[in-house]
């Protein structure tokens, strides 16, 4: 009988292709392994190998980080599966954390923005500890302002079948670009902070401390901008169901996050339906209060992480496209 170890293992392989064009990689966060320009593949499993570390130095000016997964599946079969993308900064302050899930197909995410000065930046890739072996295939690409200690790895690097997609531009909208020059890298767009595409669906998250004042549901004033884009996206991208999911950080009662994320998902709802015109029939709006995280509530020394928690305070919409 073959192993379950070795049906992953082969799984992994599988999805890889040729191990002959993937870079190094790096589990020690002390000694990581350098990005190269263009694209740089890699393989990702919780059991063995991981987490894997990559740095690069970006700035001064616009630098746009692109990563991309494809699960690996259990025992042959596709399984949602998440994978996330961390960077540091050289005092190993958290910058960003971006999760992708995958079902089957290839998930990608792009991270537009400008940086002021010249950083050596760190980036983990790192797959949920689960019982399950999960685990898959994962893309990196930093364009722009970026230098890499790296060699270019070579046409042959980018698999036509799996390989990061580009567009003309950033994702736009009728009112203009999502993403806009001269924003700081990884400093929020107003309350819209950050926009996933899969080829099934669009997933657009929206900061909680700036749609709402502490411990309410009432939308605030000045987050009508963001969700008058939301509804133009939807309006453009929608070709289904609309899920609005809310989200609270680790703080507090857990009956009580989650229903203060319940009531503020409807609020998104409500608004979007009584403001913005939408049909409400599409629309689903569910609270999971601090049961999935979006980034570390608390630090590696066991300290509270304020700006893990606030990434964890927010709204989550799906378009189905």
């Amino acid at each position: 009988m073959i192993s379950t170890r070795v049906k992953h293992s082969a799984a992994i392989g599988l999805l890889l292709g040729s191990c002959a064009v993937c870079r190094a990689q790096s589990h020690d966060p002390k000694n990581p392994t350098a990005l190269a320009p263009g694209v740089n593949k890699g393989n990702v499993d919780n059991k063995e190998n991981g987490p894997n570390y990559y740095y690069f130095f970006g700035g001064p000016g616009h630098v746009d980080l692109q990563y991309a997964f494809k699960e690996m599946g259990v025992f042959g079969n596709p399984m949602r599966q998440s994978l996330s993308f961390d960077v540091f900064d050289e005092k190993n302050n958290l910058i960003t954390h971006d999760a992708i899930v995958s079902t089957q197909g290839l998930a990608k995410i792009s991270r537009p923005g400008d940086l002021g000065s010249r950083h050596k930046l760190l980036i983990r890739v790192n797959s949920p500890a689960t019982t399950l072996r999960l685990g898959g295939y994962y893309e990196i690409e930093v364009t722009g302002a970026a230098t890499f200690d790296g060699k270019a790895n070579g046409a042959d690097v980018k698999p036509g079948d799996t390989a990061l997609y580009h567009s003309a531009g950033s994702l736009s909208t009728p009112g203009g670009a999502l993403y806009k020059p001269g924003v700081a890298l990884y400093t929020p767009v107003g309350a819209l902070t950050n926009v996933q595409e899969s080829a099934t669906d669009l997933r657009l998250t929206l900061a909680g401390d700036i749609l709402f004042d502490f411990n309410t549901s009432t939308i605030r004033s000045d987050a009508k901008s963001a969700l008058d884009r939301v509804a133009e996206i939807i309006r453009s991208k929608s070709r289904g169901a609309v899920r609005i999911e809310g989200f609270t950080d680790s703080k507090g009662a857990a009956d009580y996050n989650l229903r203060l994320s319940q009531s503020r998902a409807e609020s998104v709802e409500n608004w979007l339906i009584e403001r913005e015109g939408l049909p409400g029939a599409g629309f689903t709006a569910r609270g999971f209060g601090a049961t999935r995280f979006a980034a570390p509530n608390a630090k590696v020394d066991g300290s509270d992480d304020r700006a893990g928690r606030q990434r964890n305070r927010r709204v989550e919409i799906i378009i189905q496209k």
